[in-house]
């Protein structure tokens, strides 16, 4: 068996994903050191830098599907002078630590980069408006209506829920820790709100510190109360660290948007969780 990394049509949801059929997934929030390009041909390609980041999704793959995957990405050998794309391995990140895998990569930069290193997120900011899967304290609306923000949250869609991920408080702001989800089995709850996309870099962008390095937007699949699966925007810390104790405003903040929202049983947890390992509770 074979680890592979895949960060375009290959992913889950796209068009040439159904060739993954028979995969192990190992990781849906993987990433690779590199730049994403453009190709303009509907699909994406990498080239290995030290400069940017890469996401995209590990699969652990039979010899045989690993030779579908040569054939599709036209890969016929190393640099064998048909190929459009070298197959060498390197080194993914995942939440559960960092592994080596194959990936099909470019040699050079020949087309436009795509911000952010991902493919999924790069199609979705083409449509005028995007889901936003709020889990921690963009659930609740006070700190967006007094940014000024509040008309791009009036359409909220319900809950949606992320399996196979876990709420936990890795970023460490100097009062405290704040929340993200860490992909280690599990089940998480938030508020599912469809945003016109450019809420992204006038609001949540700055709000997450994404061009600092606090958050990183990532598209995630999640189950929506009516039964399907969609994708949508969610952020993730960068550099996750020990879990930390958040604020009791931060987890007031929580609570507060969670409470209209999450199932009971969810709820709960996060009171439960909160009580016991924190010591918050909140005021009615």
């Amino acid at each position: 068996m074979e680890l592979v990394f895949v960060y375009g049509t290959l992913r889950q949801g796209e068009v040439n994903h159904h060739l993954m059929s028979g995969a192990r997934l190992i990781a849906r929030m993987a990433q690779i050191q590199g730049v994403l390009m453009d190709t303009g041909r509907g699909y994406p390609a990498v080239v290995q830098e030290d400069s940017g980041v890469v996401a995209g999704e590990l699969y652990e793959v039979s010899a045989e599907m690993l030779a579908r995957l040569d054939e599709l990405e036209d890969f016929y050998g190393p640099e064998n002078p048909a190929n459009e794309y070298e197959r060498i391995r390197t080194a993914v990140t995942t939440d559960s630590g960092q592994r080596e895998a194959w990936v099909y990569v470019y040699m050079k930069r020949e087309h436009d980069v795509i911000a952010q290193g991902d493919w999924k997120l790069h199609l979705l900011r083409q449509n005028s408006h995007v889901l936003y899967f709020a889990y921690g304290s963009c659930m609740d609306l006070e700190r967006i209506t007094l940014a000024g923000a509040a008309e791009w949250f009036v359409d909220v869609r319900g809950r949606g829920v992320a399996d196979g991920f876990n709420l936990q408080f890795t970023y460490r702001a100097k009062d405290g820790g704040r929340a993200d989800l860490v992909e280690d089995g599990g089940r998480v709850e938030g508020k599912l709100y469809r945003i016109p996309t450019e809420c992204l870099d006038k609001y949540l962008y700055l709000r997450e510190g994404v061009n600092s390095g606090m958050y990183r937007p990532a598209v995630l699949s999640v189950q929506c109360e009516d039964g399907s699966v969609q994708d949508a925007v969610t952020f993730l810390v960068v550099y996750k660290n020990p879990e930390m104790s958040p604020p009791g405003h931060y987890m007031r903040e929580i609570l507060r948007g969670a409470r209209p929202i999450v199932s009971l049983e969810y709820y709960g947890e996060l009171e439960e969780r909160f009580w016991t390992s924190y010591g918050f509770r909140l005021e009615e």
